[in-house]
């Protein structure tokens, strides 16, 4: 596939990704008024554990079945692409029925060890889910070892859109019941959201399954046939990995539940206060720095099998192309995305929190946000180059770099909270030091491994002189508004205003050329306008 397919493909699922979290914000706020409290409290006791096998399931195995298609594809082998396919939908059905029947059948006794027992019923509803989401996991990975994003995209839509509109009408229809059923009938949403999910991507490979079979049909046998077992090991060496990886950071927000509490009650806190403080940084900030990694996830996505494909080519010189522009990409993305939390932290905390914390919690929330915006440019970055080492069979790199940054988190955690001056501010820090870490180590790995020659210019000093100008632009834009708009209309234009700015920047001091518009989807004729106007290249 050519450079242009993956970054295509990283715009379509961006964008679905910022919709699906749009859409995903939206759903809480209602239902939170719908079934109150005592609602929420059976309600979260059910989704944690399907947001963990949620992650489990779209970190490890799809990204095992894209990377093994995408590699058997680039070697014109459709039948074992193919095969990879199949044996993965029989892996997974067997992992989700024994998941569903282990859920069903200890919902009661898992509803009494959490101490909830009327969870009971959420949990019991959330069961089915494990069947849905085990099978979306191997027709995603397929589609997106095609670099085929639509498919993906739109079954992210669906959830979401599911959820918000089937899990509420389920909720009130049987909250007269009782609050833990108007709970269970939000899960219930949820539930059928991944069944019509799943029941999507299967028409769209029914749609394709002529083509897949015609391609099978005229490629030429390979001279060896791999076993299913083999293919079955491939999958667990390139998924498991994979999986530890992404289940290290919520291991690391297990460790902040451990430390942070006690060790500000030690510096002679109040408990009420530090659960607080606490509250802010993991309930409040934390969500806030995940909203442009929606953008570099996607980017990452379609990484993996564009750089599976080339390494499976020995296509070196394609590997370091596409390295090249998944970096450079992140950057321009990470960079603003840093400098405009950091410029704008407290207005931007106030947008949605303005209901529900005091004045003082927002100033506080801000002062934690500023800090992690900083580690936006490196969680952006280790999402990219994780990518390129998946692409180029060095799955445990990442894994064991992040697991190095994790433990300069938990120290460092651990010693700046316990300093009065810095509090919770620490864990923030802390975090900051662990994607830091893990980022230049991930760096130096994909270097060494592809003999990336990085262009200074080019990759930091041209994305930061317009990022610089961006930050004056929004400070100088938001001061003005805020008297004349109010703060949340003068935080949504000034973000607006450097956004425009940033955007004539890099055009005006060279930092994007044509051919980076011609890769994303409808570039190709703004670019040419921008060239015959002679402001880029």
């Amino acid at each position: 596939m050519a450079k242009k397919s993956f970054v295509k493909g990283a715009a379509v699922l961006a964008a679905a990704g910022l919709i699906s979290k749009f859409i995903g914000a939206m759903f809480r706020i209602p239902l939170t008024n719908l079934i109150g409290s005592a609602g929420m409290s059976s309600y979260q006791m059910a989704y944690p554990i399907y947001s963990f096998l949620l992650i489990a399931s779209t970190a490890g195995i799809p990204t095992a079945i894209s990377k093994m298609v995408s590699e058997n594809l680039a070697l014109g082998n459709y039948r074992d692409a193919h095969r990879v396919f199949l044996l993965s939908v029989r892996i997974m059905l067997v992992i989700g029925l024994s998941t569903f029947l282990v859920f069903a059948a200890g919902s009661k006794l898992i509803a009494r060890i959490q101490g909830v027992e009327e969870a009971f019923y959420s949990i019991l509803a959330i069961a089915p889910s494990l069947i849905f989401v085990t099978l979306i996991s191997s027709y995603r990975g397929y589609f997106q070892g095609m670099q085929y994003m639509t498919p993906t995209a739109l079954s992210q839509l669906i959830e979401q859109s599911g959820k918000l509109v089937l899990g509420l009408w389920f909720a009130a229809l049987l909250l007269p019941r009782g609050p833990e059923f108007g709970a269970a009938g939000a899960v219930i949403g949820v539930t059928l959201s991944e069944g019509l999910a799943l029941a999507f991507l299967m028409g769209m490979y029914k749609r394709r399954k002529e083509e897949i079979h015609h391609n099978i049909r005229t490629a030429p046998r390979p001279r060896y046939r791999v076993s299913n077992a083999s293919i079955l090991r491939r999958l667990i060496m390139i998924a498991f990995p994979i999986t530890i990886g992404a289940s290290i950071m919520p291991l690391i927000g297990v460790g902040d539940a451990l430390i942070v509490v006690n060790r500000l009650k030690q510096t002679g806190l109040d408990e009420e206060y530090a659960k607080s403080l606490y509250g802010l940084l993991t309930g409040s900030a934390n969500p806030l720095i995940n909203f442009p990694a929606v953008l570099t996830i996607a980017l990452a996505m379609s990484l993996v099998p564009a750089i599976s494909e080339s390494f499976a080519s020995r296509d070196f010189a394609g590997i370091r192309q596409k390295t090249e522009t998944g970096i450079r990409l992140t950057l321009l993305l990470g960079l603003p995305a840093a400098a405009g939390m950091g410029v704008l932290a407290r207005p931007i905390c106030a947008l949605p929190y303005s209901r529900g914390l005091s004045e003082a919690e927002i100033t506080t929330t801000g002062e934690i946000l500023a800090i992690l915006s900083i580690g936006v440019i490196f969680l952006t970055l280790i999402q990219t180059l994780t990518a390129i080492l998946q692409g180029m069979d060095r799955m445990s790199i990442p894994v064991r770099n992040l697991a190095v940054g994790a433990l300069f988190k938990i120290a460092a955690t651990y010693v700046l909270v316990g300093i009065p001056e810095i509090n919770v501010k620490g864990a923030a820090i802390g975090t900051v030091i662990c994607y830091a870490v893990a980022a230049f180590l991930d760096l130096a790995a994909v270097i060494h491994y592809s003999r990336l020659s990085i262009k200074f210019m080019d990759y930091f000093l041209k994305p930061v002189a317009a990022v610089a100008v961006m930050a004056l632009s929004v400070h100088y834009a938001y001061g003005k508004l805020e008297g004349l708009a109010g703060s949340n209309k003068a935080t949504l234009l000034s973000v607006a205003a450097g956004i425009a700015v940033y955007g004539i920047v890099l055009i005006a001091i060279g930092a994007v050329r044509q051919h980076d518009f011609e890769m994303l989807p409808g570039g190709r004729k703004l670019g040419k306008v921008l060239a015959r106007l002679k402001l880029i290249k």
